[in-house]
């Protein structure tokens, strides 16, 4: 990219990530005046709640990796097949536990907070979140695991780095589950290329910019997570001490800068643009399964994954939102069934 063009580039989209931050200011101070000086009280949580301390969940261990403590939850027999679970944002550990709780007999799951969330440590320097170090936790993780491999299931985010570990480090990866994260390079093109998923995408840029990001979602207590663990009725799809359990684990100091790191570090100027280099083609075999309602992604995306995919498998949803793990979790439960019991 030539200077010039850098120069625009940045300019445009700076001025839109202004756009969007003065937007939320004005929303967020316009429900303020609405709501009263409350309306920027977190409540102080001093204990978890009893629900991530729930033993049916699993057990809580750490490792520490090379440059890094990650917090974990494991369940079931060490000796069985390892299945990894890797979260999305904002989320933690805990949206796995469905999955947890009914794959433990046959498999030993494993759940992590990914650097920077729940009780991970969580490094200060933005460029500790480059999407390079995203991956190596993962692949050292498994190695610390003393496995040479595992059956990687991953959602949001947390299928952004999956879909780079399979892609890039295949061994590792002996079958690939994605839910509702799209692979990076559809993605890339998709936000260059269509005015839907570009508007959709909003909060993105958003995310650029310092400090009003997290001032925003430090608002009636937390009600960013009233919000998105919504069903197409409005209706709340977790119980109110779940919800609580979310709540307990983002009111913790410095909780919020780490994930919204993840997006300024790797959606800059340049891989907006320009993209980064092709992904290998994934050989491992592939599941996606996509709730459509998702509200933040466009529904051709695991479609738009095969020319990237040897053997996939795609299973919509119905009535899903973005959060499928947790909102339909029979569903979501059969269909990853099915899947890994095929030979």
């Amino acid at each position: 990219m030539s200077l010039i063009k850098y120069l625009v580039v940045r300019s445009v989209v700076f001025g839109i990530s202004l756009f969007y931050g003065g937007l939320t200011v004005l929303t967020v101070l316009f429900r303020w005046f609405k709501n009263g000086n409350e309306f920027f009280v977190v409540k102080e949580r001093s204990l978890p709640p009893i629900c991530l301390q729930d033993a049916a969940y699993g057990r809580h261990a750490y490792l520490k990796l090379k440059n890094i403590k990650l917090h974990y939850v494991e369940n079931g027999d060490r000796n069985k097949p390892l299945m990894l679970f890797v979260h999305g944002y904002p989320e933690f550990w805990f949206s796995w536990r469905h999955q947890m709780k009914e794959f433990a007999a046959t498999h030993w799951v494993v759940a992590l907070d990914m650097r920077g969330y729940g009780d991970s440590e969580k490094p200060a320097k933005k460029s500790e979140y480059d999407l390079e170090i995203l991956q190596k936790d993962i692949v050292e993780l498994v190695k610390a695991l003393k496995r040479d491999s595992c059956i990687l299931v991953a959602h949001d985010w947390g299928g952004v780095i999956a879909w780079n570990v399979a892609a890039n480090y295949p061994e590792v990866v002996e079958k690939l589950v994605i839910m509702n994260s799209p692979h990076p390079t559809t993605f890339r093109e998709k936000l260059r290329g269509s005015i839907g998923q570009f508007l959709k995408s909003w909060y993105i840029f958003l995310y650029q910019l310092p400090y009003i990001p997290e001032w925003s979602v430090h608002t009636n207590d937390l009600e960013i997570f009233d919000r998105i663990f919504v069903d197409e009725n409005n209706q709340l799809t977790i119980t109110e001490e779940e919800l609580e359990g979310y709540k307990y684990t983002f009111s913790r100091k410095g909780a919020w800068t780490p994930p919204i790191n993840y997006y300024r570090q790797n959606f800059n100027i340049k891989g907006m643009i320009e993209g980064e280099k092709s992904l290998p083609k994934i050989r491992a075999p592939t599941l996606i399964i996509w709730g459509e309602n998702d509200i933040a992604l466009s529904k051709d995306f695991p479609e738009l994954a095969r020319p990237h995919v040897q053997n996939l498998t795609v299973k919509y949803v119905p009535k899903g939102n973005h959060f499928v793990q947790q909102d339909k979790v029979a569903e979501v439960n059969a269909h990853l069934a099915e899947f890994l019991n095929k030979a």
